[in-house]
């Protein structure tokens, strides 16, 4: 597993390569939450999917708390709450 670093803001975007293969992750807040989108190859292949916590996400990605089991805030994300990725299950 591997740590998609984040930062504690409302809206961001995190790429990284996965098997030579280009990933790009985004992440905004609404108002009931927070959602993401992973381009893969430059293909949407999740499309605005709720972060909670300890859910998958589909392409090996988990969003941890590291602290218990909240669903995700903003202002903890890359420090409470770690974006992970399993390579194996990519």
């Amino acid at each position: 597993m591997r740590i998609i670093p984040l930062q504690p803001v409302p809206n961001q975007t995190a790429s990284y390569l996965l098997n030579e293969v280009p990933h790009t992750v985004t992440i905004v807040t609404r108002s009931d939450g927070l959602y993401l989108t992973l381009w893969r190859d430059g293909e949407y292949v999740i499309h605005n999917r709720a972060l909670l916590a300890y859910a998958p996400i589909g392409y090996g990605l988990i969003l941890a708390d590291t602290e218990g089991t909240q669903d995700p805030h903003y202002e903890g994300l890359g420090q409470r709450w770690q974006l992970f990725v399993d390579e194996a299950q990519a």
